[in-house]
């Protein structure tokens, strides 16, 4: 299952969210280092045709996951990053046959700690 986690940007103001763009950017890049079911949403170079249009800057990354332990230090990590820039992180599924990205859930600043189990339902993991 290919899921893109990125900053819910709805409600940020535009200078906002080009002020923490570069730092969050940062931390992901360097977070993901070598992971291979990982990479940077941030960066429309770094991913493939199948992924978002790569006219949308999104900030967050693009996992690929066949259980639901394997989001545990994902979501972890990026709770850390809402806390520390005050954001909200969107977890999307990306529909293998047509790329279409369908938002399943949120979490952050305001909306809490991602709960590990309930996400793992919402996604059928």
């Amino acid at each position: 299952m290919k899921l893109h986690i990125y900053i819910d940007d709805s409600d940020i103001e535009p200078s906002r969210l080009e002020e923490i763009f570069t730092p969050i950017s940062e931390e992901i890049s360097n977070w993901i280092g070598e992971k291979q079911n990982m990479r940077s949403l941030s960066s429309p170079s770094q991913l493939g045709t199948d992924d978002i249009n790569s006219s949308e800057k999104k900030l967050g990354l693009s996992i690929e996951i066949k259980s639901k332990h394997k989001l545990k230090d994902p979501l972890n990590f990026l709770y850390t990053l809402a806390k520390t820039y005050k954001c909200e992180f969107v977890i999307a599924e990306v529909c293998p046959d047509s790329g279409d990205i369908q938002d399943v859930c949120y979490f952050g600043h305001e909306e809490g700690k991602p709960d590990l189990f309930e996400v793992a339902n919402y996604l059928d993991l």
